[in-house]
């Protein structure tokens, strides 16, 4: 039987995943570094990871020149422990586990929230309103950013000690 959950267990989350959710997982990180960098992405997704600061233009590249390198590194750290959590763990019978630390939790949040980010802004997703009528079953996109979503809802429950079933 493949299995979906993500468990509570001593100082972190035991997550088990269809082996075939791990391999989209897997092409994540690749393509969160290009965008995180400003290479690639859809108009407007650079903007929404790293939101402005301030309207006052020399608040905002004082900010810019304090905070962003520093921003720019902790994602990419973020998105690197995802990456290399995805290349580990174990598959059995189409099911694959591993378990994270609350450190390696932390990674997972930040990674799947940016990518949420991401995926809203190819979407045209601005506002909640925007996303009440739910996924659109026809658009990979609209379904993968559904499941992200539903990824750190399970993942925050278990951080909690609560367990979610998908």
């Amino acid at each position: 039987m493949i299995r979906r959950e993500l468990v509570p267990v001593d100082g972190g989350v035991e997550v088990a995943l269809p082996a075939a959710e791990r391999s989209l997982l897997a092409t994540l990180p690749g393509q969160l570094r290009a965008v995180l960098r400003g290479e690639a992405g859809p108009p407007g997704a650079h903007a929404r990871l790293f939101p402005r600061a301030s309207e006052d233009p020399d608040v905002e590249a004082s900010y810019r020149e304090l905070a962003a390198e520093g921003l720019l590194e902790e994602r990419l750290g973020a998105v690197d422990a995802f990456a290399e959590t995805l290349g580990s763990g174990e598959t059995h019978r189409a099911t694959w586990r591993v378990t994270l630390d609350e450190e390696t939790a932390a990674a997972w949040l930040s990674a799947t929230n940016d990518a949420r980010l991401v995926l809203a802004s190819l979407l045209g997703i601005a506002s909640e309103e925007d996303w009440e009528s739910g996924p659109d079953p026809d658009d990979a996109a609209s379904a993968v950013l559904h499941y992200l979503s539903w990824l750190q809802e399970a993942l925050l429950a278990a951080l909690r000690g609560e367990r979610l079933e998908g």
